[in-house]
């Protein structure tokens, strides 16, 4: 699938700067916004510079809207003339994940060089996800220079560590709230394209995510005497977290079908031709078992349907191979489906090891609520969608990464992730926290149209006479 060819309508909006829109990612790239866990190693300056640099550039926003900064997270506010409609809510983040060490010379170009060349644009934060924080004040500044105004409020929030811990987001919302916004809809990151042959369709598939898994690290540790491992009589710490390990992963929670594959089943239907599913889809309930079983016997759908187990690390056992260790450690990372709270799985994991292990949560976050698909912001998104892109149906999904959007749930019951920068599957593997992160302008530019109209249907733009 040439993911290109699936690219209409680009002749929309030909008054749009984009030399301009190319340039100023270009440059946002090359502010060095890196966030860590340890929050000492953060270059704080950069993001004042950004915000700087966000002012200088967008005058019309600037002249027209309310900016204000939360810690170093950015909302901006423009108002509607309609007070009776919910306000919309964009998002992106501004920080970007840090270079892998001893990774650096394997850039073509440099990480934050933010370099134009060969029909991209390169560097950190390219695809994940300062084009599209850059692409929204793009949309925006462009309808208000045009002398566009709003019925409906819309908002811009910039957290600036969705990386890490995400408090900058959790604090906008905590504003919003107290100041009595509810939300008609949140768009953040998210979502895939992918060619549909895991279903059996004959048709690109759109993933808008509707709800985001749960995210757990459950900490395993057991003790054992230890000594010559000539006499292993009683066992070894390490072979009693083997088992462990082994009984979690041989016995995971059961499976469900979330209202939102429900719903991308039904839309789905008429494009399946094929495979196992074709059959089970005249009834879905009847044929719920089926087509789980399908699910999960599918690497592309298996995780959308159960938690997911993941054993990820161990601590380091004795050192030299004819001693037993005595305490051992060893980390199950789980991602938690709607249907299973963290109260449940720890639950689930310690009837299986029994009490001669310990067992608890290093971290624990539930899956987020499912968002309502039935709303005016997700038919808006998918229609806006189908307009610069043919050949694909967009059916809402779960995001299996978590972003900013979950803590705008409190108040806003359509938070969909999905930006709408459709690249090359390689180019989009690799620039995601990888190596040559890149963008094209092509993508790039597209997405700056899809924004565009979404601003301006869903805020029901008009011009000011």
């Amino acid at each position: 699938m040439n993911i290109y060819d699936l690219y209409i309508n680009e002749d929309d909006y030909p008054d749009l700067n984009a030399d301009d829109a190319v340039r100023h990612l270009s440059e946002a790239i090359q502010i060095n916004t890196t966030s860590y866990m340890d929050t000492s190693k953060i270059d704080y300056q950069a993001f004042d510079l950004f915000h700087e640099k966000i002012r200088q550039w967008y005058p019309h926003i600037m002249k027209h809207g309310e900016y204000m900064e939360i810690d170093h997270s950015v909302l901006i506010r423009i108002e509607g003339s309609d007070s009776s409609l919910k306000p919309a809510l964009f998002m992106a983040h501004q920080d970007v994940v840090p270079i892998a060490e001893g990774t650096e010379n394997d850039w073509i170009h440099a990480p934050f060089s933010g370099d134009i060349a060969d029909g991209y644009i390169w560097g950190r934060g390219a695809f994940d996800i300062k084009e599209m924080l850059i692409a929204e004040l793009e949309s925006l500044d462009y309808l208000l220079s045009g002398g566009k105004r709003f019925r409906r409020t819309l908002y811009l929030a910039f957290g600036q560590d969705e990386e890490v811990i995400g408090s900058g987001a959790i604090a906008i919302a905590k504003y919003l709230k107290e100041q009595g916004v509810e939300l008609e809809f949140v768009l953040d990151e998210g979502g895939r394209i992918t060619d549909g042959e895991a279903y059996g369709a004959e048709i690109a598939i759109g993933s808008i995510g509707m709800y985001e898994k749960g995210y757990a690290d459950l900490r395993l540790s057991a003790e054992s005497y230890g000594g010559h491992s000539s006499n292993p009589f009683h066992g070894t710490s390490l072979q009693a977290l083997a088992k462990a390990i082994t009984e979690i992963c041989d016995h995971p929670l059961e499976s469900a079908l979330p209202s939102s594959i429900r719903e991308t089943l039904r839309i789905l239907t008429p494009y399946i031709k094929k495979g196992p599913l074709k059959e089970a889809l005249s009834d879905i309930d009847a044929n719920e078992k089926q087509i789980i079983d399908y699910y999960l016997s599918q690497p592309e759908l298996n995780s959308q349907v159960h938690t997911t187990i993941a054993p990820t690390m161990i601590t380091k056992g004795s050192d030299a191979g004819n001693v037993m260790p005595q305490h051992m450690e060893a980390v199950i990372n789980f991602r938690l489906a709607p249907q299973d709270s963290d109260a449940k799985l720890l639950e689930h994991c310690r009837k299986l090891i029994g009490p001669d292990i310990q067992a608890d949560f290093v971290v624990a976050n539930e899956a987020s609520r499912e968002s309502r698909f039935d709303t005016t912001g997700y038919h808006c998104l998918n229609n806006v969608l189908t307009h610069y892109f043919k050949d694909i149906v967009f059916v809402p999904s779960v995001n299996t990464t978590s972003t900013d959007a979950r803590s705008y749930e409190g108040i806003c019951d359509c938070c969909m992730r999905f930006e709408p920068f459709f690249e090359d599957q390689k180019i989009r593997a690799l620039g995601v926290h990888g190596t040559n992160e890149r963008i094209s302008v092509r993508a790039y530019l597209q997405g700056i149209r899809v924004l565009i109209r979404m601003m301006d249907e869903t805020c029901q733009s008009y011009v000011l006479i």
